[in-house]
């Protein structure tokens, strides 16, 4: 469903007017008071008592003097009506208007679709929709903004991803979960650095004094260094399990079956369609997770920038802050007293000696500006290349051939397999020989081929090639202990007496 399918068309109207400000205090304290953790059902009159409440304590909203008030107590009672107990100290017209006013709110609230009335026999609650109540938690973290602590994030991934190397098809789910929880992780350092910018910007734009410290210790000491640097530079730092997660990314993507039985559980779940697209889900969320941990020295060095800035100038303002005080007035007291005293004796030849000093002016060579000196002109020349170094072009022909070998293809698998199973026939894995480095990288590949293969026997690109020429099945029971590797067993069957000649052959 679209999102204004499940909002009220005019449930932004309040704040396009000029009291935005009195009704997002009412809006988050009707939902912080009833609606966000007690399951409470309130009546119109516990409505209309905390409206009231809210306005005698914000007043400076809604008076044109904004001034504080005393306004008069209401008696609890049950039902739709409310009752004033008449306080001396109270001001009956402010009392008067406030009611009134809360009164409107109500209405309001109700006309925008904030809150709705529902009736049980007799009974009238007051109830917030699903679509408002998402709204209104929206608007409280909004207000809380950086105060709210994400400490624990970075452990949680680290744990869903142990938990995933311990045992992949259960905890599949958690891989989800961590990549969500790395992406929140993301998005909090990078509301850090943007509470830094906008701190720095009010600096900035202050007027006085007084109002850049303000900024300094209420926005940037308390807020941020005193609470969030705090958090993400302790308990919350990456660096202290980044290596582990790292590690824990590498293992999970290097283990096929981990990520098929993982690839299921999304299936099972419904997070994907089908198989392919679980697969492709589950690499994207180990990716999502590798990209914020290899992104966050970055951010962390921004951080650490914006920080280092605004403790500098905060240093600056207190330092000439001083200077424009107390300090300049003391050392000029003394010598305007002189001048005064000269002034009444009207003395042409009188002089005064203090800390003032005679003016200089300040010449020197040294001060004056150097000349510029000649450009040379670009002649064209000759590049003399240095002459290849032999051991660095044989240091890359063996890495060539190092990662040529590394990388087996589908046909020298099948001529692996041609050598070691009948035609028309089957083998076990188990009989298999290993004489080389090659077969064993073909054996290998054979095996992960075959787990991360579908139902039908295929899937990858290895598969697919042996499906027309070779039958795999797992063999229960059998297993593979050689000189070179232990695993689960299999067999493989022999379709027919084709073989595959080697690309120089074949050319």
């Amino acid at each position: 469903m679209m999102l204004f399918g499940q909002l009220n068309p005019d449930i932004f109207a309040l704040f396009a007017g000029s009291n935005r400000f009195l009704y997002e205090r009412i809006l988050i304290g009707l939902y912080e008071g009833f609606y966000r953790s007690d399951l409470r059902f309130p009546s119109q009159g516990e409505i209309l008592h905390l409206i009231y409440g809210l306005l005698g304590e914000h007043a400076e909203f809604w008076r044109e003097d904004e001034t504080p008030v005393v306004l008069d107590q209401l008696a609890a009672r049950r039902g739709r009506r409310i009752r004033r107990r008449n306080l001396e100290a109270a001001d009956p017209q402010a009392t008067n208007e406030a009611m009134i006013r809360a009164r409107h709110i109500y209405n309001r609230l109700i006309a925008t679709g904030w809150i709705e009335e529902s009736r049980y026999g007799l009974k009238v609650t007051v109830d917030m929709p699903a679509g408002a109540m998402r709204l209104a938690e929206f608007l409280c973290n909004l207000r809380e903004g950086l105060t709210e602590q994400l400490g624990g994030l970075v452990i949680q991934v680290k744990n869903e991803l142990e938990a995933l190397q311990r045992n992949a098809r259960e905890n599949a789910p958690g891989l989800h979960k961590a990549a969500r929880d790395a992406a929140t992780f993301g998005r909090y350092l990078r509301s850090v650095l943007s509470a830094l910018r906008e701190i720095d910007k009010q600096v900035l734009a202050s007027d006085s004094v007084g109002r850049r410290l303000r900024h300094y210790f209420e926005d940037f000491v308390e807020r941020i260094l005193l609470q969030d640097y705090a958090a993400i530079s302790t308990t919350s730092h990456p660096y202290r399990f980044r290596h582990h997660i790292f590690t824990a990314l590498d293992s999970i993507e290097d283990s096929i079956a981990d990520v098929g039985a993982i690839a299921e559980a999304y299936c099972e779940a419904r997070l994907a369609p089908d198989s392919i697209a679980a697969r492709d889900m589950v690499y994207d969320d180990l990716h999502k997770v590798r990209r914020v941990f290899d992104q966050i020295e970055e951010a962390f060095e921004r951080i650490q920038q914006h920080r280092s800035r605004l403790e500098t100038r905060l240093r600056n303002t207190v330092r000439y802050a001083g200077r424009r005080g107390g300090t300049f007035l003391q050392r000029s007291e003394p010598i305007l007293l002189r001048l005064d005293k000269l002034l009444v004796g009207r003395r042409s030849d009188g002089s005064l000696s203090g800390l003032l000093e005679p003016r200089q002016t300040y010449w020197s060579p040294l001060l004056l500006a150097r000349a510029r000196n000649y450009r040379t002109s670009m002649t064209g020349g000759v590049i003399v290349l240095p002459p290849p170094d032999p051991l660095r072009e044989l240091r890359k022909q063996l890495e060539r051939e190092y990662l040529n070998r590394l990388a087996v293809t589908p046909e020298q698998v099948g001529r692996f397999l041609e050598k070691r199973v009948p035609p028309s026939g089957a083998s076990d894995a188990s009989h298999f020989w290993i004489d080389t480095v090659d077969d064993f990288l073909a054996f290998e590949t054979l095996r992960l081929a075959m787990l991360a293969a579908d139902q039908n026997g295929r899937g990858n690109a290895v598969a697919d090639y042996l499906a027309a020429s070779f039958g795999l099945s797992l063999a229960p029971g059998q297993w593979v202990d050689n000189a070179w590797l232990s695993c689960a067993g299999f067999t493989v069957t022999r379709r027919g007496d084709s073989a595959t000649l080697k690309v120089s052959h074949a050319q």
